[in-house]
């Protein structure tokens, strides 16, 4: 009797545990990175479940061996399938959307321009800089937008920030030029200006965007680089 709760017991644990760290990862960035680790992992420790249950419960009968091999072939194709499900779905995505790099995709899951794809995933750079591997599986299915920011309608923006800039100028301006060009929101074809004001007056930087909603996200951004 002991050991069918303690069988029961662990298969609730398991169950749950996922189950909330599934949910976690839809709410916290840094998990949906490791969402497809998190459904491979899933799937190990079931199949190690389900291996230790046929063990203790049929290793004394005359068929057992075979049911072992069973398991086996089941547990390849399924970690098989586990990958190319991804495949597959990266294909409809492609005929489905016809998606290119520098696009925009936005869903529940990602928001961010599109830099590298994969067979079996898409790599969707964030606002902050943060590049994210999305398994085309979460996407396929999804409502979602695609589209592309035409960099003839970009909008010039002035930003004034009231910082105060200690340090090295020369040195400050190369790193608030290299966080514009590696963002997803500044055009980095067009000019960019970055003026010292005077006293503590702080800095004035000129700057194309792909779209104006963008430019509250920029400042709070060179913020972060500037006082940081």
């Amino acid at each position: 009797m002991i050991n069918y709760i303690l069988f029961i017991a662990t298969a609730a644990i398991v169950f749950i545990l996922f189950r909330i760290v599934r949910l976690l990862s839809f709410r916290i960035r840094a998990l949906k990175r490791f969402y497809s680790l998190l459904v491979g992992l899933e799937l190990a420790i079931w199949m190690i479940f389900l291996f230790w249950l046929i063990h203790y419960f049929f290793m004394n009968k005359s068929y057992y061996n075979e049911l072992i091999l069973v398991l086996v072939v089941t547990a390849v194709i399924l970690l098989v399938w586990f990958y190319i499900k991804d495949v597959v779905a990266g294909f409809l995505f492609r005929i489905k959307h016809n998606p290119s790099l520098g696009q925009i995709l936005k869903s529940d899951e990602v928001h961010g321009v599109i830099k590298r794809m994969g067979p079996s995933q898409v790599f969707v750079e964030h606002e902050g800089g943060e590049v994210m591997r999305i398994p085309y599986s979460i996407l396929v299915g999804k409502s979602l937008i695609l589209r592309s920011e035409d960099v003839r309608s970009a909008s010039e923006v002035l930003l004034h920030l009231p910082v105060s800039v200690k340090g090295d100028q020369v040195e400050l301006e190369k790193r608030v030029r290299l966080i514009l060009l590696q963002s997803p929101w500044c055009v980095p074809t067009k000019p960019i200006k970055i003026k010292f004001l005077a006293g503590d007056e702080g800095i004035e930087i000129s700057l194309h965007l792909v779209n104006k909603s963008f430019t509250e996200t920029a400042k709070a951004r060179l913020k972060e680089v500037i006082v940081g």
